[in-house]
């Protein structure tokens, strides 16, 4: 029997997009016999422009407006992969057509916008799935199945960041991802977002209890040359607690120099995790010396394994990048073919607004925190008595 299919329309020509549809192309060849889908449109504001190469891609129709799109009868699922302001709106406009929705984060662009998104997803009974994809990451999945085991016994604290040096350079121009008007948010909303939802995956709700945000490169060249101010993050970084009183700090950059990466650690009272997100290790180790017993049993987890199926396998590799995404298209499609998997892994609209609420927490907190006051200068020592 040939495995079912999906019809898909793409909002958006940019990377982002262009990676979930290069995942979606390969997604046959890589894991065949599961789902079969076909990206049937593009809509993008440039349609004479990507025509050709949408063609030659196999994209039968380009679009320029979402309304569009939705008179096809076939459609199924709609990619929301484009700028980030048109995000909450597309998504709209999806939901209310009654089909399904794979949205790209933010999905708001403010805290209101997204807990409003989110409430309208829950009156639709089709999948609405943001593409919050660190869930997908193997080091988190094995992370999760080995807490649960008690791998690392009660965690105590830990720490994670996202860094990239993409705004280092002050000369680069500014754009709309540098306006908190058209993107929302910047470091933390673009990048910490993840990690966010990662920890919230794997041990609960979290509160801030600190945090510091600051613009670094305060403004940038415009259109004419003359600078314009950047309202949103560089860096910033949040402290987070559970509700076992464990700390973990987040930390977002996007004006780091030096070996990008997405590092990750967890330590508890029987043991630690240490790994890098960006590349999927992850390395346990337990006082007893018991590692390769939890990984045995993490390895055969159900869970684990359902998750793994639903990416490339390691030998027919995207990428690291792309085979987030593609495990993260294929999850959804097979949810809208009526199957799901791995029951609780995908993250819902409302996880979206939650992480995304607590990344906007960080900023406004961090922007406002006051340095501790210090004493200058050297500590003043009793001095000794003479005799």
């Amino acid at each position: 029997m040939p495995p079912p299919s999906v019809d898909i329309a793409i909002v958006g020509f940019g990377s982002i997009a262009r990676s979930h549809l290069s995942a979606l192309r390969d997604l046959p060849v890589v894991r065949p016999g599961s789902v079969l889908p076909v990206v049937s449109t593009i809509v993008t504001e440039r349609p004479a422009a990507v025509r050709d190469e949408a063609e030659a891609l196999g994209v039968g129709h380009v679009v320029e407006t979402l309304e569009e799109a939705l008179t096809d009868d076939e459609l199924r699922l709609v990619d929301v992969a484009s700028r980030n302001d048109r995000h909450a709106a597309q998504a709209r406009e999806v939901l209310d057509a009654n089909r399904a929705l794979y949205l790209e984060k933010p999905i708001g662009r403010t805290r209101q916008e997204a807990l409003s998104l989110a409430t309208r997803a829950l009156d639709v009974d089709l999948p609405s799935q943001p593409g919050l994809v660190l869930r997908y990451e193997p080091a988190i999945v094995e992370a999760r199945a080995l807490i649960r085991k008690g791998a690392i016994g009660e965690l105590r604290h830990g720490r994670t960041g996202s860094f990239h040096g993409s705004y280092l350079d002050p000369a680069r121009p500014i754009s709309w991802r540098l306006r908190a008007a058209s993107a929302g948010g910047g470091a933390m909303l673009d990048l910490g977002v993840h990690l966010i939802d990662a920890l919230r995956f794997l041990l609960g709700e979290v509160r801030l209890v600190a945090a510091s945000a600051r613009t670094v490169v305060a403004s940038r060249p415009g259109v004419d040359g003359a600078d314009e101010p950047v309202d949103v993050d560089d860096w910033s970084w949040g402290e987070l607690e559970l509700s076992n009183g464990a700390h973990i700090t987040v930390e977002a950059s996007r004006i780091f120099l030096g070996a990008e990466g997405v590092p990750f650690e967890l330590y508890g009272t029987a043991g630690s995790l240490v790994g890098d997100l960006g590349t999927g290790q992850l390395a346990l180790r337990r006082f007893d010396g018991r590692e390769a017993v939890y990984r045995e049993a993490a390895s055969r987890d159900p869970f684990v394994r359902a998750v793994e199926a639903l990416r490339p396998p390691a030998r027919l590799s995207l990428g690291s990048f792309v085979d987030l995404h593609a495990a993260a298209l294929h999850h959804v499609l097979l949810r809208v073919a009526g199957d799901d998997p791995a029951p609780g892994l995908a993250p819902t609209l409302a996880d979206a607004a939650t992480a995304e609420s607590m990344a906007h927490e960080i900023v406004e907190t961090g922007r406002h925190s006051e340095p501790v006051a210090a004493a200058a200068g050297p500590v003043a020592l009793p001095q000794p008595p003479r005799g």
